[in-house]
């Protein structure tokens, strides 16, 4: 460990000091066999690590929803035996265009997906509007 490493784990410690400080409470560690204990128990270091992956975790679960809005509006399309709608309506209905699991551009649409469900969509509207044959 180097030396500014050393003082970031440490901190508020004298040099050569047997106690550190816990990174999430801020608590004195004692260290026994490990000198390089950075949170006082296994509570403040589950919290520290969780703490810093909830916002990757909470854009997943923002993007999983999304996806699955956008599948939920698609198959009620499907249900109903509706081809084709109005971006706009689409758009009213709750769809996002950028949440989607896969497009294909073409000069005058883009063929879209969102898991099994294929679309078009040209500037004014969605069509062809079906699932996948997947074998």
């Amino acid at each position: 460990m180097t030396a500014s490493a050393e003082n970031f784990y440490l901190s508020g410690t004298e040099p050569g000091s047997t106690e550190g400080r816990c990174l999430e409470c801020g608590n004195r560690i004692s260290y026994g066999s490990r000198t390089d204990r950075k949170f006082c128990c296994d509570k403040c270091k589950n919290r520290w690590h969780n703490k810093r992956t909830r916002n990757s975790r909470l854009f997943r679960i923002r993007v999983i929803n999304a996806l699955e809005k956008n599948y939920r509006i698609l198959s009620g399309l499907i249900k109903m035996d509706v081809d084709t709608v109005p971006v706009t309506v689409l758009g009213q209905m709750g769809f996002d265009f950028s949440h989607i699991t896969g497009y294909r551009k073409g000069r005058k649409s883009t063929e879209m997906w969102c898991y099994d469900i294929s679309f078009t969509v040209t500037e004014t509207l969605v069509k062809s509007i079906g699932r996948l044959d997947i074998i």
